[in-house]
């Protein structure tokens, strides 16, 4: 008798493990190009943070932290505006998509908002600039597809009061 009742416990937890694990699902740990059926799935849902003055957005490219050419115009008007307002403190805040671990996320978040503070720099500005990594932790917009992608690969540079 005992053995049918151990039997029978066992398999109870076996097939409550297995729908447990079937009912979630894990993103991809490694940074890969997405597919172009995913990139399609669903319209991001943007959120933002209202505390922040933000004062401009770059993006980048997948997995990439140099400034993009169609985004050197935004940041050449960022230099403009802190070195007319030399008083300006202001915090580059580098932020990734969801796809990745977090510690490479974190990394490559601290590369951007380091990128963006050299190309300000070398374009004269002198203001206080510190940067930070959110890595994967604030999205811009939540979804698993370019769109939402897109929008998280970023530098938010917020004016440190």
């Amino acid at each position: 008798m005992n053995f049918s009742k151990v039997v029978l416990v066992s398999s109870v937890l076996v097939a409550a493990f297995s729908l447990a694990s079937c009912s979630s699902t894990k993103k991809s740990e490694s940074p890969s190009k997405p597919s172009e059926s995913n990139s399609q799935a669903a319209t991001p849902v943007e959120t933002h943070n209202p505390d922040s003055a933000n004062l401009k957005t770059i993006y980048f490219d997948f997995n990439k932290y140099d400034i993009r050419a169609d985004q050197k115009e935004t940041a050449n008007k960022m230099a403009e505006t802190l070195k007319a307002n030399s008083n300006l403190s202001v915090r580059i805040e580098g932020h990734t998509d969801d796809r990745g671990s977090a510690e490479y996320n974190m990394a490559l978040g601290q590369k951007r908002a380091k990128s963006l503070e050299n190309y300000l720099k070398a374009n004269g500005v002198t203001n206080s600039i510190e940067t930070i990594s959110y890595g994967k932790e604030r999205p811009a917009a939540h979804g698993d597809n370019e769109a939402a992608w897109s929008k998280n690969r970023r530098d938010e540079v917020v004016n440190v009061k």
